[in-house]
């Protein structure tokens, strides 16, 4: 009766996991590259291509807890991130150079879905 229990409370194990995990992001390519730009603005800070570094941070945005900003009212990040594929923007987002408590704390803010990511990974610029 306890092998039997146990066998089944292993078999939901994975279920239940794969339930937990988010799904932020809906990319429907991989990110090549991330353009980086001062906030409102067209200059064009730095490209960053680094694979191993645009893997983590979309990972991490992807698999994060994320908060609600839609009526709160706080500062503009300092940079707009496009991620893309090749010369197809996939997202847009925000990013802040410190750590903001914004319902959840860290760096990367969704202005079209008004959602922070419970990201502080730093992006690899001055």
């Amino acid at each position: 009766m306890i092998k039997a229990k146990l066998i089944s409370v292993l078999l939901l194990l994975p279920f239940i996991l794969i339930g937990c995990q988010n799904n932020n992001l809906h990319l429907s390519k991989d990110v090549s590259n991330i353009e980086v730009y001062k906030w409102n603005s067209e200059e064009l800070v730095v490209t960053i291509d680094d694979k191993e570094f645009i893997d983590e941070l979309v990972k991490e945005l992807d698999n994060a807890k994320t908060g609600s900003t839609a009526n709160m009212d706080f500062e503009s990040p300092d940079f707009e991130l496009h991620f893309k594929n090749e010369n197809e923007t996939l997202l847009e987002i925000g990013y802040y150079k410190k750590v903001m408590n914004l319902d959840v704390e860290g760096r990367y803010w969704d202005y079209s879905e008004d959602t922070m990511y419970n990201v502080e990974l730093q992006l690899p610029i001055d």
